[in-house]
């Protein structure tokens, strides 16, 4: 469903007292409190774009229609992004969020919002009170749209002004560890260039957060990578304690939930960089812009190399086979111009490493064009 934020609805009263009203009167419809929790959301969204990029607390009061800073409140909040070559010459960007628990309210339960708009972008005026048949109408078409690109990863219009992404989610965010702060991980997908990203977020349970609405927004300005030139890059490097091979590959509205399955693999990112002995070391990225010879194939080789880090510097912690990606290794039908990806990857048991902290430094090297690049990684192995 799409939901317009144009402004709260008043509720009309009759100018006499209230005994004096007939029994048939009746009172206006009570307000949505999700349309009530949106609104004050996307209120705060609107003014976070006046602000400076970082964390801001505001506070929404949905029965004076007011957003207002609320500078005696502080929360920690973090945006992490990662980038791969979407369809249509868009860019597929997994997300991961951080706040910090028990500022905003109590529980885990929240309404999160996020927008992309141009950089520098201003907030829109405000725009006049919906009109009912035309929001109708606006739901039914969506809902049209919904069932013809079921397959197709779409946000959702909340705010009422148009804008390269924006989407509305419930969702109970989930402890990163005992006392760690919420998080959660949603996608977005956008033409390369240069954005300011929004993300707002509160607790939407009114019982667990009483009095005026308090609403994080976390402004931070992005460089959306152009993965469809012809330059040779990786997309962005997963860091993974897991990836589960999938059958069933989510798409649309599922997609949304398993934002870090990449192909017909889900990723689960190591977003701290620790590992125990009893993981896995997994790292996965995605090769573009490679040359091809007659036969249509690449010839890359991906070098890895571990560093362990110590008091008098790094030293090199055991050598890793090469990955080598050419016609010998490549499955027969390989084909870049079918759309079929050129993946970097490594699996190494953690056992393999004694605790400490490492780098792994990565070099990729086409072959047939006698280009390389480097992407260095770091990772710490926790004592038994």
């Amino acid at each position: 469903m799409t939901w317009l934020t144009a402004g709260l609805f008043a509720l009309v009263f009759s100018a006499g007292p209230a005994l004096a009203q007939k029994k048939d009167d009746k009172a206006g419809p009570a307000a949505d409190p999700k349309q009530l929790l949106i609104n004050g959301i996307v209120g705060a969204t609107n003014e976070a774009m006046k602000a400076a990029p970082g964390t801001t607390v505001y506070a929404a009061d949905p029965a004076a229609r007011t957003v207002t800073a609320d500078p005696s409140t502080t929360v920690a909040m973090t945006l992490t992004v990662d980038y791969l070559k979407a369809s249509d010459n868009k860019i597929y960007a997994p997300f991961t969020v951080t706040v910090q628990p028990e500022v905003l309210g109590k529980g885990a339960n929240l309404g999160a919002y996020v927008r992309l708009a141009p950089k520098g972008a201003v907030p829109p005026e405000a725009p006049p009170p919906p009109d009912p048949k035309a929001q109708k109408e606006k739901e039914k078409q969506d809902k049209k749209k919904k069932g013809k690109e079921a397959q197709d990863l779409a946000g959702q219009a909340v705010s009422g002004v148009e804008y390269p992404w924006e989407d509305y989610y419930d969702l109970t965010a989930v402890p990163r560890g005992p006392g760690g702060p919420l998080t959660f991980a949603r996608p977005f997908s956008v033409a390369a260039g240069e954005y300011d990203a929004y993300v707002a977020v509160a607790v939407k349970d009114p019982a667990a957060a009483p009095g005026p609405l308090k609403i994080a927004v976390h402004k931070a300005t992005l460089t959306v990578p152009n993965y469809w030139s012809n330059d040779f890059q990786i997309s962005t490097v997963f860091l993974a304690n897991k990836v589960t091979p999938l059958t069933d590959v989510p798409a649309g509205e599922a997609q949304k939930l398993k934002p870090y399955v990449i192909g017909n693999l889900e990723v689960s990112p190591a977003v701290d960089g620790k590992f125990t002995s009893a993981e896995e070391l997994s790292v996965f990225f995605i090769i573009y812009g490679v040359t091809l010879g007659d036969d249509k194939k690449p010839d890359v080789i991906v070098d890895w190399q571990p560093f362990k880090k110590g008091p008098l510097g790094e030293a090199k912690f055991r050598g890793v086979a090469p990955q080598k990606l050419n016609s010998e290794t490549l499955p027969p039908g390989f084909d870049v111009a079918q759309g079929h990806q050129l993946v970097g990857s490594l699996n190494v048991p953690i056992s393999a490493f004694e605790p400490g902290d490492y780098r792994l430094a990565i070099k990729v090297t086409d072959n047939k064009s006698g280009k390389s690049l480097t992407h260095d990684v770091v990772f710490t192995v926790a004592g038994s």
